[in-house]
């Protein structure tokens, strides 16, 4: 069996429409339904079934489906192999990201870019943790770096990434930014920017606020951490934001929040039993490393900061 009615099964399966996966394929529409029917007929049974004008997997297209994409994803693995071991490192890495989450990616673009000039970055940035999910279920992304779900998918591996602590962040100018810990209990007294509700880092702030009695009343809600940081540049708001949001933006501040120890808990997604590219694992390595180096200058200068206190 030939790759390349593999590949055309695949892209089919994506779009449901011989049209669409033409398109896609730069292939003429009876190409591609010669190539399905020959495979349909080496394998002695149907992988769409035809309605009017739609088509739908079957039950064996639907299982044929995860072996065609192995089989599909092991070959190019084979030839990243071949070239990697002639020092050439071509090929597409697909990341998804949550934005509030983005800021260790983003970190490692540059890097990447010109270590593996070669290569292509595809980043899929994203509101939502289901979206990603999903995502990462269809194949369309070879992981994504989000925050843990609370329902995982059987075909979805996750591992812990990173976990960097809620502050109060606010502009460097802000009256609040000299405090070297900020007390929960005199949020109420500032405008607040939040997230809405539903998004995971405002159901961890929320869940703080219930456990601490605190009822806040945000005189804006947005759904995005760029939107929300350029605010703090402009206005006299203050938020509720991961540690790691500051940490490309020396004007703003996070400021500890004093008795509380709440984390998000940032995880990579994968699909089972998908093995990743060559590619793919350099730019993971990059960003474990760089998450560590980051830690340990924290903790460093952590250290110095309560020895300066004494």
């Amino acid at each position: 069996m030939e790759l390349t009615p593999l590949k055309y099964f695949s892209t089919l399966a994506d779009y449901l429409s011989f049209t669409e996966a033409a398109k896609a394929l730069f292939i003429t529409q009876s190409t591609l339904s010669l190539s399905i029917k020959q495979l349909e007929d080496e394998l002695g049974t149907k992988l769409f079934d035809r309605v009017g004008k739609r088509i739908y997997l079957t039950d064996a297209g639907k299982t044929f489906l995860e072996y065609a994409r192995r089989a599909i994803s092991e070959t190019n693995n084979g030839i990243e192999k071949l070239k990697e071991m002639q020092h050439i490192y071509t090929g597409r890495v697909r990341v998804g990201v949550i934005y509030s989450s983005s800021v260790v990616l983003n970190a490692c673009i540059k890097n990447f870019t010109k270590t593996f000039p070669q290569a292509q970055l595809s980043i899929f940035y994203s509101h939502s943790i289901l979206e990603l999910v999903e995502q990462i279920n269809a194949n369309n992304l070879d992981f994504a770096v989000t925050y843990k779900p609370d329902n995982i998918p059987p075909l979805i591996e996750v591992r812990e990434f990173n976990n960097p602590p809620l502050c109060i962040v606010a502009h460097k100018d802000h009256p609040v930014s000299i405090r070297k810990s900020f007390s929960l209990e005199d949020i109420v007294n500032h405008p607040l920017i939040l997230f809405p509700h539903g998004i995971y880092t405002r159901q961890i702030i929320d869940r703080m606020l219930q456990q601490n009695n605190i009822k806040v009343r945000p005189q804006l809600e947005i759904n995005s951490t760029p939107v929300i940081l350029d605010l703090l540049h402009r206005g006299p708001w203050i938020s509720i934001l991961s540690k790691d949001s500051t940490r490309n933006n020396p004007d703003l501040k996070a400021i500890p929040i004093k008795g509380i120890s709440e984390c998000m808990h940032a995880s990579l997604l994968f699909l089972k039993g998908k093995r990743q590219s060559i590619l793919a694992e350099k730019l993971l390595e990059m960003m474990k490393t760089y998450a560590q180096e980051v830690h340990i200058s924290e903790e460093k200068a952590n250290s110095i900061h309560e020895k300066q206190s004494i």
